[in-house]
């Protein structure tokens, strides 16, 4: 094995030989380089990359992890599996969710509102939805829900509600589809049937990022390894950059594992990434954390002039001047990291009419999951997947259907006792069902249907569908001969860190939420925003010291992103407001 661009820190961490084993490291350290030489070092132990899975928290860290692979060890990386732990499921599943219930053939994930739609459709069955409304409140409902999606738990089953649970999952099973959360569930339920040792030579489970796994991605985790002979885990992360809690995720069961000791820990402190004053200034800020374990990093960077500064009296205006008169930043343009998405498109708004250009990172994800695109979507998963009757329902009007066509042919696939789009795909003239793509067409076939009037947008959804024919368009330009099916699963999995722009473009200004910025690095950022009741949040204050700590994790992933400068900007402080320059300045040691 070639150490020479290993510190001993990651040569050590690389030829652990404890089978459970935990890198704690700080950002900037190398972790992607370390797991990368970790495989090549099991590689040329004696592992076959079939036996190799690597998970990562985004699918564009997967697809760099990957090019490092490929690059490091060659064709042998083809052999390696690096995936989401979401795309784990969805690929199993669709080989072999047979063996717990699903059908076999094409499998459909749900959009937040595709859930929400089929949520309603039990509930109305069930005569607990009507005219827009829950009977008994929809506060119990989610909480239910919640609760099933973090912990795989069904609570609640002597209340009104649960009916509508087990309608729900019941009518998932016959889509063949099921919500997003549904993808851990079911790797959940195949890994503790003993079906992924059964159908996989998994052995060695590197996950990275694993201080953001939530308690049933956990559970897969220890289903795996239990039911295989061997097994081996290889977690990497750091407790202080876990800020994803309101997703599910649980440090707490990691600082658990710690505590017990059950990991063998090894440290990466050397950050190759930012300038000293930035890696001090999180060092001090984040040393104010007690409840987890703590990297204090060193920094291997020279130091520069002019590398942290305070913006004060920066409000969205401000900051928008500041980047337009700023020489450095057309040399350097800036990533700025925003707390929340209002922030950031007053922002968008301030640089438009300055004719600043800039991408506002996140835009296209909520577009996604807009009713136009989600409807236009449904259309293709019910080619893909005839069985989705609630992609049918809400495809129905595009597809040309009235209410009294849409109501004979509900009755009809009743009594035939086949699915709604099969009998409105049998009723089509030759000519419209020649034209309509299958499940094997490309995402171009989709495009030439839709381009001609085979589906048929809503004006009510406030577009004549040029949006969404664009963005297929984009979608074609960067995945040529793409098929709906594969077009659908890459859908699935879709996450902010996909707008990024790609190595070979030029980046220009970024703007992002301080979430997205999560594993990403500039050489210049920009931290708005930093008031108390913003960063850290009024909510979070409330929350006592718990919530301060989360929000304190958050600042020092945002500060941590910077390579070479930092500036931190600080809103107007208006009387009464109750937003002064935020703790974390003085934690930063910028009190000044």
């Amino acid at each position: 094995m070639n150490f020479h661009e290993l510190n001993q820190e990651q040569q050590a961490a690389v030829l652990a030989q404890e089978k459970n084993v935990l890198v704690l490291a700080g950002a900037g350290s190398g972790k992607t380089r370390t797991i990368v030489e970790r495989v090549a070092h099991l590689l040329e132990n004696g592992a076959s990359g079939y036996e190799i899975v690597c998970t990562t928290f985004t699918r564009a860290a997967a697809g760099e992890m990957r090019a490092r692979l490929e690059a490091r060890i060659g064709r042998e990386a083809h052999k390696v599996t690096v995936s989401t732990f979401h795309g784990l499921g969805l690929g199993l599943l669709k080989k072999y969710g047979h063996h717990i219930g699903l059908r076999y053939g094409n499998l459909t994930v749900y959009t937040p509102l595709e859930t929400e739609s089929l949520l309603q459709h039990c509930g109305e069955q069930l005569g607990l939805y009507a005219k827009g409304k829950w009977k008994h409140g929809k506060k119990s409902l989610d909480e239910m829900f919640a609760t099933l999606e973090r912990s795989g738990e069904k609570i609640g089953t002597a209340l009104p509600y649960y009916p509508v649970l087990q309608a729900f999952e019941a009518a998932c099973r016959q889509n063949n589809a099921m919500p997003y959360y549904g993808l851990i569930h079911g790797l959940v339920e195949l890994a503790e049937a003993g079906k992924v040792r059964e159908f996989t030579n998994w052995k060695y489970l590197l996950v990275d990022e694993v201080q953001d796994l939530d308690l049933m991605q956990w559970r897969a985790l220890k289903a795996i390894t239990e039911h295989t002979d061997g097994a081996e885990l290889y977690a990497v992360g750091d407790l202080s950059q876990s800020i994803y809690g309101f997703r599910g995720a649980v440090p707490e069961y990691l600082q658990n594992l710690i505590e017990a000791g059950a990991l063998t820990i090894y440290e990466l402190r050397s950050n190759y990434r930012s300038a000293p004053a930035i890696v001090d200034a999180a060092n001090n800020l984040i040393r104010h954390n007690t409840s987890h374990r703590v990297i204090e990093m060193r920094a291997m960077q020279a130091e520069e002039p002019r590398i942290l500064s305070r913006l004060m009296n920066a409000n969205s205006a401000a900051i928008a001047d500041y980047i337009g008169r700023g020489e450095f930043f057309r040399q350097t343009p800036p990533a700025v990291l925003c707390r929340n998405n209002r922030m950031l498109d007053k922002l968008s708004e301030e640089l438009t009419v300055r004719d600043i250009p800039h991408k506002r990172i996140g835009k296209r994800t909520s577009a996604l999951h807009s009713p136009l695109f989600v409807k236009a979507n449904a259309a293709l998963k019910c080619i893909v997947n005839p069985f989705d009757e609630t992609a049918f329902i809400l495809a129905h009007k595009g597809l040309g259907l009235d209410a009294e066509r849409y109501a004979k042919i509900r009755v009809q696939a009743a009594e035939e006792g086949k699915s709604c789009f099969e009998v409105y795909r049998n009723s089509l003239r030759v000519f419209d069902l020649e034209s309509m793509p299958t499940e094997n067409s490309t995402v171009q076939d989709a495009f030439l249907w839709i381009a001609s009037d085979g589906y048929r947008f809503d004006p009510a959804d406030g577009d004549d569908g040029s949006e969404y024919l664009d963005w297929l368009s984009s979608f074609i330009n960067q995945f040529p001969n793409t098929t709906i099916a594969q077009y659908l699963d890459w859908l699935a999995l879709v996450d902010v860190q996909d707008e990024m722009p790609a190595k070979d473009e030029e980046p220009g200004i970024l703007l992002m939420t301080c979430h997205a910025s999560k594993g990403l690095e500039f050489p210049c950022v920009i931290v708005a925003g930093c008031n108390e009741g913003i960063m850290p949040s009024k909510q979070a204050v409330k929350a006592g010291d718990a919530g301060i700590e989360d929000e304190r994790r958050l600042m020092y992933v945002a500060v941590t992103r910077a390579m070479n400068q930092l500036i931190l900007a600080v809103r107007p402080e208006k009387e009464g407001s109750g937003e002064p320059p935020s703790r974390f300045l003085t934690e930063l040691g910028l009190n000044k």
